[in-house]
């Protein structure tokens, strides 16, 4: 499960003991930091800011931000300010109150800091330090690069991530100015934090466009950036974190309609295709921060793997280049020619004209029309691709068995993802007792085949409305039949839901990781699987309350069905009920039955 995002940021620019020098820029690097990491559609973190603390306060903070964090909490440390190694070469945070004769009693030790790092129950750490290492070098100086890395070695460590700006000190961040134990002016961030700034804030930092940034893509853009301002450091990054470790969302990603931004990710060509139409509309849109998202969106599609894709992304790329001739509005994909692709072309159904006074038609919306072209789309493909899969042999050589695994998705629903290689069907499901005493008055599924094809539609009952679901058996067999069986035995009635900083909404009657129905079931996750908007998703660490996904996030968990439309607007309605980053006001949702029909 995805927990909380919790920062500290620590900012020294004024010191007692005259052997550091006055700083300008920490404060500045921290609040242009605070403000782009509280972002709700940025960072999302619960930002805590200490400007100026003795070195007892700093510590006391950052040993209650790794103590407070759980398992699934992102923790992050920013650090701006001196930084200074000891005789022995161990390195030193100075705080407001530090002497540089008696560090161990008044700086933080990079000691201490790992500590509470190899301590805390969080697997994804993240330290940022801007910070000079070595005291002051003269303009022009040289960067001494073994010092930064004795700083990743002693602050790395597993699941952790740790970055650094350089070893130069403040002055050389700035060409043609001199230090100063003068505060004089305006501070503006530090080159390394300016970009580290700037690449979460812009989106720049997402490199492979999937609207997720990770801390080797930060690091490549605070590096490239830091290179380019000529300035005599080199950024550091130790990473010992398996898999990508997610630090916030590209805001670009944001500005694209979540329909739109829904129909990229479709593994059905036809509907990647379709979509380069409404960008192509949302590249000529009054909205600045709309018309770049669809920029890099078709910039995006230009590296699909399907070659129509690829060619109508790339001309309607062109045509935006060519001022001499305006493009017509387009209002369907083109094809490699400058046409319209066959797979694309189709009257559009009847329901979408509109009559008004003297049966007249009215103009479409721009959301409608988005919906109703992406809606043609999906339809038109989902029919390609079952007849498609009707002529691919089964595992046994049988075309019949390859067609039975297509899942056919009732109108309105958000489509599920599909598993690379069909399961049999049946299959063999292990309902194993965990040997705890069950929550709730409920008794395990038989163990035994189960059916692996076809869907189970069922209504989420709450007390701010139901919300449709299907359940997918050839996604999930066996986690479906579990949920199935729970809740027809009342196990999920009146039971309460939970969300936080986190992109979906929890519900179950468990209260504790350690409590349980009784029973245990197979991890049936797919890796790799994000779990996108309108997913239902079984977490094996809180299994077997599900979660609703109301946005996208990475995902290591069972996907077994999705929810419909008009359960997300159940949802989103809620949600907009409170400007809480964190909506804390979606835990007042309950779950009062599941209804379930087979």
């Amino acid at each position: 499960m995805t927990g909380k995002r919790r920062a500290l940021l620590i900012a020294t620019d004024s010191y007692s003991d005259a052997t550091f020098q006055q700083l300008r820029t920490p404060r500045a690097d921290a609040d242009a930091l605070a403000a782009v990491l509280a972002a709700p559609l940025i960072g999302g973190y619960q930002v805590d800011a200490l400007h100026n603390p003795p070195a007892h306060e700093a510590n006391l903070a950052i040993e209650d931000l790794f103590a407070a964090a759980w398992l699934d909490d992102l923790v992050l440390l920013y650090i701006s300010g001196h930084g200074i190694k000891d005789d022995y070469g161990r390195l030193h945070l100075a705080m407001t109150n530090s002497r540089h004769d008696r560090l161990n009693a008044t700086a933080v030790s990079a000691q201490f800091v790992r500590n509470q790092m190899d301590n805390t129950r969080s697997r994804r750490v993240v330290v940022l330090l801007d910070c000079c290492f070595a005291g002051a070098f003269p303009p022009g100086s040289t960067h001494r690069t073994g010092e930064n890395a004795g700083v990743l070695s002693q602050l790395g460590g597993r699941g952790s991530a740790v970055m650094t700006s350089s070893s130069a000190l403040e002055y050389s961040f700035e060409a043609g100015e001199s230090a100063s134990s003068t505060l004089v002016g305006a501070a503006s961030p530090s080159v390394f934090t300016g970009a580290l700034v700037e690449g979460l804030r812009s989106g720049g930092a997402d490199r492979n466009g999937d609207g997720l940034i990770d801390v080797d893509e930060l690091y490549d853009f605070i590096y490239e950036q830091v290179e380019a301002a000529g300035k005599p450091q080199t950024p550091g990054l130790d990473s010992r974190f398996q898999g990508r470790l997610i630090v916030a969302t590209s805001p670009a990603a944001t500005d694209l309609p979540p329909e739109v931004a829904q129909a990229m990710r479709s593994p059905l060509t036809s509907v990647r295709l379709a979509i380069v139409g409404e960008l192509s509309t949302l590249l000529h849109s009054d909205s600045a921060s709309a018309a770049r998202a669809a920029r890099t969106a078709l910039a995006k599609l230009t590296e699909d793997n399907a070659s129509s894709v690829v060619a109508a992304a790339q001309a309607t790329l062109a045509r935006a280049e060519t001022a001499a001739s305006p493009s017509p509005p387009v209002d369907a994909p083109q094809s490699p020619d400058g046409g319209t692709p066959d797979s694309a072309v189709a009257s559009l159904p009847d329901h979408d004209r509109r009559a008004g006074d003297g049966d007249q038609q009215q103009a479409w919306s721009p959301r409608f029309r988005r919906t109703a072209l992406i809606s043609t789309a999906i339809g038109l493909a989902a029919a390609t691709v079952v007849t498609a899969v009707a002529l691919l042999p089964g595992p046994g050589g049988s075309n019949g068995d390859a067609a039975q695994q297509q899942t056919q998705i009732p109108p309105g629903f958000v489509a599920p993802p599909t598993r690379p290689t069909p399961l049999p069907d049946p299959v063999t499901c292990q309902y194993q007792p965990d040997g705890k005493q069950p929550i709730r008055s409920v008794t395990p599924p038989a163990s035994g085949e189960v059916p692996a094809k076809g869907i189970v539609r069922a209504g989420i009952n709450t007390n701010i409305g139901t919300i449709p679901a299907i359940l997918d058996r050839s996604l999930a067999p066996c986690t479906v039949n579990s949920f199935v069986h729970l809740a027809e035995q009342g196990f999920y009635d009146n039971a309460r839901c939970v969300s936080g900083n986190v992109p979906f909404l929890t519900c179950g009657p468990r209260g504790a990781r350690d409590e349980s129905p009784g029973y245990t079931s197979a991890d049936e996750s797919l890796p790799g699987l994000r779990a996108l908007r309108g997913y239902l998703v079984m977490h094996s660490a809180y299994y077997p309350d599900f979660s609703v996904q109301f946005e996208d996030n990475e995902n290591d968990d069972t996907v077994f069905g999705t929810i419909s439309d008009e359960g997300l607007n159940v949802i989103d309605t809620k949600r907009r009920q409170s400007d809480d980053p964190y909506n804390r006001h979606l835990s007042d949702i309950i779950v009062t039955s599941v209804d379930i029909q087979q």
